[in-house]
């Protein structure tokens, strides 16, 4: 997957930074993978979905 953004406001005079943050679509965490294909049953107190978080280097922009 890859997109590509532009910074409606950029202005080459001035320093900026930039960086992304990724979230995931919510996804079962793998113990209830286990618990469904063995066929145990989990805690009530379980969460039965996560969802991981990202971010990327900062880029930073400095105008010559």
């Amino acid at each position: 997957m890859a997109t590509v953004w532009t910074d409606p406001d950029f202005d080459p005079s001035e320093r900026a930074f930039y960086y992304a943050r990724v979230l995931e679509i919510p996804t079962p965490p793998w113990y209830l993978y286990d618990a469904f294909r063995f066929g145990v049953e989990i805690p009530e107190s379980a969460p039965t979905s996560k969802q991981e978080r990202a971010f990327t280097s900062t880029i930073w922009y400095t105008p010559n």
